[in-house]
């Protein structure tokens, strides 16, 4: 089920009533086999893999808790991990390795599977194994419920695409007899009418301008590919963060805190600042489960580097099963170690002139690896990067309408648009009322019963 569409407007209200009507047994079995169908509207038979995932994990962190063997202990985590990697390589990687190697030796290890990718996959996938990794770790005691494990894994606000959350901080919240919270609820709803506006109105109007220039790139002057990067970087944000705000908004509305995925990340003075404002649930993920123990900083500047590289590059494989996310992850790793080296990454500058230059560089790096992030692989995105640098004639698209609109972007995050608009809403019931009516109608109106195109995130 999309957020962008008029079934899910009439699913959470109908949701939020149940929920709270219901004693809290009850509410947590409506709540687990409403997450369930908001997965199988998309598809019956992938949701087998949620079960899969929920019941080796459950099984997995019993195991680990109830023994005092570390043969015992180490041998659930690594069934564990092999279980839940293993469905994500063959389903998400094994084409990309298999076409690798035919590239590089005429051979294919495997024939091609030509698989569809379950929907967000590598979301719950890093979420469970999460909470396997944490029992055996000693952060966390196993749960006896299956009720709270399979919650856990299949919550519907952030399923398909985050925030990831841990297991310490939204089993509680779904154990906790939650009564409804009317401050709590206006401003959940603020949440989702902010961020399907971003949604709406600037990422799906950013997108054909983006795909018209991308999709025939040959044909594009270089200024026209250069305001399609700009739109992108625009679309991709608000896609992005907008999924997150209907997230965290319909979770408030139940009564359900999730932690912030976005803080305002165009406005970063550096490319390590930008990966502590931009999808923070997954950079923290990978910090705690991949970087430190790697030997995070701890073993001198070139371990470091190292660690940072392979954890960027992870990072962008986990993105996506194609070479072109893994020079975007070493794009990434490669500004932060340069940033590192030049002491550029510890010393926020003071200065506003040294503030607008670091702004403008860190911004048109991130516009730079988005290149690669957009591109369908390395040759595309070397062609749209060479047009730009040549400034090739060709079709041309006004690069002012992006421009104007990351400028719009920014004076919004600096002006803390969508807090004032949260606050309003929270504090103002008569206001928050007018503005669910008349933004439920408008929607409406614009879905006409069907669902606006996917969120981008949901190809990961």
């Amino acid at each position: 089920m999309l957020f962008n569409s008029t079934v899910y407007l009439i699913f959470l209200p109908l949701v939020a009533v149940l929920y709270y009507l219901l004693p809290l047994w009850w509410r947590r079995v409506m709540l687990l086999g409403a997450s369930y169908a908001f997965y199988m509207v998309w598809s019956v038979p992938f949701s087998s893999l949620l079960v899969f995932s929920t019941v080796i994990d459950y099984t997995a962190a019993r195991v680990i808790d109830g023994s005092d063997s570390p043969l015992r202990r180490r041998l659930g985590l690594i069934t564990s991990l092999v279980a839940n990697l293993g469905v994500l390589a063959v389903f998400k990687y094994a084409d990309f390795f298999s076409n690798s190697a035919y590239s590089l030796t005429g051979a294919r290890p495997w024939p091609e599977l030509d698989l569809i990718l379950p929907l967000g996959i590598s979301f719950y996938t890093f979420q469970t194994m999460s909470y396997t990794i944490d029992v055996y770790r000693g952060h966390l005691i196993a749960r006896k419920s299956l009720i709270d494990v399979a919650l856990y894994v299949s919550f519907f606000p952030q399923l398909v695409a985050g925030p990831i959350i841990r297991a310490d901080t939204l089993i509680p919240q779904l154990r906790e007899e939650i009564d409804e919270n009317w401050q709590l609820i206006r401003a959940g709803i603020a949440l989702i009418v902010w961020g399907m506006c971003k949604k709406v109105f600037i990422a799906d109007t950013m997108a054909p301008i983006v795909n018209e220039a991308y999709g025939n790139a040959s044909a594009t002057s270089g200024m026209g590919l250069l305001s399609a990067t700009y739109a992108f970087a625009i679309q991709i944000y608000c896609d992005f963060s907008g999924y997150t705000d209907i997230a965290i908004g319909s979770a408030l509305v139940l009564g359900i805190r999730l932690p912030a995925n976005f803080r305002e990340p165009y406005l970063s003075c550096s490319i390590r600042e930008f990966w502590r404002r931009w999808h923070i649930s997954l950079s923290t993920w990978l910090r705690d489960y991949l970087y430190i123990p790697l030997g995070g900083s701890k073993r001198g500047p070139t371990h470091t580097q190292i660690n940072l590289m392979i954890t960027m590059l992870l990072g962008g494989l986990w993105h996506g099963a194609g070479w072109n996310w893994v020079v975007w992850g070493g794009l990434q790793g490669t500004f932060m170690i340069v940033e590192r080296i030049i002491g550029l990454s510890e010393t926020p500058p003071r200065a506003l002139i040294a503030k607008l230059v670091r702004w403008f560089i860190t911004f048109h790096l991130v516009c730079l690896s988005w290149v690669f992030f957009r591109a369908t692989d390395i040759g595309h995105a070397w062609e749209v990067l060479t047009r730009i640098a040549t400034n090739a004639p060709g079709e041309a698209f006004g690069v002012w309408e992006p421009i104007a609109l990351v400028l719009v972007l920014v004076f919004v995050e600096l002006g803390r648009v969508r807090k004032r608009f949260v606050y309003l809403l929270q504090h103002h019931a008569f206001i928050s009322l007018c503005i669910a009516i008349a933004a439920f109608i408008l929607f409406v109106l614009m879905f006409r019963g069907a669902s606006s195109p996917e969120f981008i995130y949901f190809q990961f």
